[in-house]
């Protein structure tokens, strides 16, 4: 396949993963709204699925079990999800250990998770595994559609995103990369300051 037309089909299914994660925005706590779905290398969905409420399944679980209950085998597969993967056992296992050992050949992530304890570790598990992984695909709409969340949970992201840029219009186009209204990213930027973040 074309590098072109691999970019095309990686932005179809990531697109299809944020409209799943979005069926699960204001139910999961304190845990982001992500979404996944699973693809065969002949480009059939074999699995969807969105994080639950807090302690249950992560999104990329969540699409396994979909694939499972359908009697589809996900070895070799791709996996398209839009945050990394966590790294650590917290309320639920580490869903990139969980993904390695269920023998997916590829996992396609639209962020980074903020999380200082997941950032770049989910996908380093992976690589490790053998896992190939591509990031960064619709970043921008992933990041927006979990702004919230962000400001909320890890407003030390959005913190090192303003000291990079001295430009004046930097809250306006924070608030604008966020996905929230330029009150909202002041009020967060003040809260993360006050907090040393």
């Amino acid at each position: 396949m074309l590098r072109g037309a691999m970019s095309e089909e990686h932005e179809r299914w990531m697109r299809q993963a944020i409209a799943e994660g979005e069926l699960a925005r204001g139910g999961t706590g304190d845990n982001p709204w992500v979404g996944c779905v699973i693809v065969d290398a002949q480009g059939e969905l074999l699995g969807k699925g969105h994080t639950q409420g807090p302690g249950e399944d992560h999104a990329e679980i969540a699409a396994a079990a979909h694939a499972k209950a359908r009697g589809k085998s996900v070895v070799g597969a791709t996996l398209y999800s839009t945050l990394e993967p966590c790294s650590f056992h917290g309320r639920t296992p580490a869903c990139a250990r969980s993904i390695a050992e269920r023998g997916l050949a590829r996992v396609v992530i639209g962020m980074h998770d903020p999380h200082p304890r997941v950032s770049g570790e989910g996908c380093r598990i992976l690589r490790d595994a053998g896992v190939e992984v591509v990031e960064g695909i619709c970043e921008a709409l992933v990041r927006r559609q979990l702004g919230s969340w962000v400001l909320e949970h890890h407003p030390h992201d959005v913190v090192r995103r303003a000291a990079r840029s001295p430009e004046p219009e930097t809250v306006e186009k924070l608030a604008d990369m966020y996905g929230v209204d330029v009150k909202t990213m002041r009020t967060a930027l003040l809260r993360a300051a006050a907090k040393g973040a």
